[in-house]
């Protein structure tokens, strides 16, 4: 067996991620419930550690999602009937899925259910404004949530590659929507970011990967959210 380079596993692990978002409904539902958990977390401010938390219970439920996937076609593929044993390892590969969620919910009620989470949502107590990484990180996901549900109801592309919606306009102006909104007074650097992200999704349309109406559709998912999520975040801070 030839060894294989470092860009090509790469390559290889994200289309088995990319064929288990193809193929199972629940690994949607986890992406976008892990989309939706990191925007509670950034309007509750939650602390460094919490977060933490919550990045490795989402990363856990994700994993034993995959295991599952691979379980599953393991399975098939050596025993295409109807046998007991199989049965029995599919029940165990879905069981892993189900104490990983269960985990997962309990370390999110843990940290959502506290009196200093329900006080931030009440706009009181002393915790302090979420840093920029992590609202970066709530915005990145849920566009990518956004897109990927997307892709996968238009039925055409893949989730790298073409659909009914550009995957890197919307990231490109979701940077730009952030780079707005860190640097209200430097309109240079707000200009830069504008030009950078038409320049990508410029070079999606003339490569022929995406069509005009695919792009702004994907600018208009960036906005939305962008907006959304620094103009709530906004409100909370009082600034």
């Amino acid at each position: 067996m030839k060894s294989r380079s470092l860009v090509q596993s790469v390559a290889h692990a994200v289309d088995g991620l990319v064929h288990v978002l193809h193929t199972h409904k629940h690994m949607r539902y986890h992406f976008v419930i892990a989309a939706v958990v990191l925007l509670i977390s950034a309007l509750l401010r939650v602390s460094r550690i919490e977060l933490l938390l919550l990045c490795a219970a989402i990363t856990l439920v994700v994993l034993a999602e995959l295991v599952n996937s691979a379980v599953e076609a393991t399975v098939d593929l050596v025993s295409p009937g109807r046998q007991p044993l199989a049965k029995v390892a599919k029940d165990a590969a879905g069981a892993a899925v189900l104490v990983a969620t269960a985990g997962a919910a309990l370390i999110g009620a843990g940290i959502f259910i506290s009196r200093e989470s329900l006080e931030a949502l009440q706009g009181v107590g002393n915790r302090p404004a979420p840093h920029f990484l992590h609202v970066a990180l709530v915005g990145v996901v849920t566009v990518l949530s956004a897109v990927i549900v997307a892709k996968l109801w238009g039925g055409r592309g893949t989730v790298t590659r073409g659909g009914v919606v550009s995957a890197h306009s919307a990231l490109a102006f979701f940077c730009f929507v952030s780079v707005w909104f860190l640097a209200p007074d430097d309109i240079i650097i707000r200009a830069l970011a504008f030009v950078l992200a038409v320049l990508v999704a410029q070079s999606r349309v003339e490569a022929g990967i995406h069509s005009l109406r695919e792009v702004l559709i994907g600018v208009v998912v960036a906005l939305v959210v962008g907006i959304g999520l620094y103009g709530a975040l906004a409100m909370r801070t009082g600034s």
